[in-house]
């Protein structure tokens, strides 16, 4: 009894009250509604602040060029290409909660909270920084996403980079947690046959690395290549490992959307510090 008490207090630590803002806001349609603005504003914003015209060229997300590019191999054209990824969040969104069948009934007040919730889970990140000390120093000098400089003008460029935080949060998050953490999971339980907890650790760690790897190295022409613009550092990706795998954790207990809206956050706020100190 003492064992299946214990048990079940574990459990219960781990399981919001059903109905409540922590359970409610886990789920997919809030994540939807929450994130549907934001990628309303990085299309429009990449449209608007990173593109340059001169040039004809414009500064995306490499999570969101990977989509493009899927969409564009699928035999999509390139003028409706640049939709198919903010579609794709929607649409897994979407399903995700038909599926389970829960209510529609969405509190505009909880979504506003998700905000705030955001903003206060991304400062760990900052403790975290402080603790690695010269490692997060390395590391605050580049971003969790790929900042552009598309200009000498300092708002523009602030724009730019605040355009370029939200996607980041928004198809890194659906790449590396949502997507690829439960395509390893799978791989290692039905293919490999091997169970939780070591399947999801492994998934976490496995992504987490990954996630920190893409920001030295692209995909171009259907190649590898290295990234010229910042040379690896192990003090930037030590940083940005334990960044993945504390996404992944906001992931799991706290879903997609929450974990989209923090890595955004985070970014957010480091341009606005960085920005700050620069004037």
């Amino acid at each position: 009894m003492a064992a299946n008490g214990k048990t079940n207090a574990s459990k219960a630590l781990l399981n919001f009250g059903s109905g409540s803002y922590l359970e409610s806001t886990g789920r997919p349609l809030y994540a939807l509604f929450f994130l549907l603005p934001l990628v309303v504003v990085y299309e429009l914003g990449t449209i608007l602040v990173n593109t340059d015209y001169i040039f004809h060229t414009q500064s995306r997300v490499a999570a969101f060029t990977w989509l493009m590019g899927l969409a564009e191999w699928i035999g999509m054209h390139r003028s409706l290409a640049w939709a198919f990824p903010g579609f794709v969040v929607m649409i897994i969104l979407l399903c995700w909660h038909l599926s389970s069948r829960h209510s529609w009934r969405v509190r505009i007040v909880w979504l506003l909270w998700m905000h705030v919730e955001s903003i206060a889970l991304s400062l760990p990140l900052f403790a975290f920084g402080a603790v690695l000390n010269r490692t997060y120093v390395q590391a605050v000098t580049r971003d969790l996403a790929w900042p552009p400089i598309l200009s000498t003008n300092g708002s523009t460029n602030y724009l730019a980079n605040i355009v370029t935080s939200i996607g980041a949060g928004i198809y890194e998050e659906l790449v590396f947690r949502l997507i690829l953490i439960g395509l390893i999971i799978v791989i290692m339980e039905d293919l490999l046959n091997i169970k939780d907890p070591t399947a999801t650790i492994v998934a976490v760690l496995l992504s987490a690395a990954l996630f920190a790897a893409h920001h030295y190295v692209g995909i171009e022409h259907g190649r590898i290549s290295r990234l010229a613009a910042e040379p690896f550092a192990l003090g930037s990706f030590t940083f940005r490992t334990l960044a993945g795998i504390y996404f992944a954790i906001i992931f799991r207990y706290r879903g997609y959307g929450i974990a989209a809206g923090t890595h955004a956050a985070y970014n957010i706020i480091l341009f606005s510090m960085k920005s700050l100190c620069a004037a």
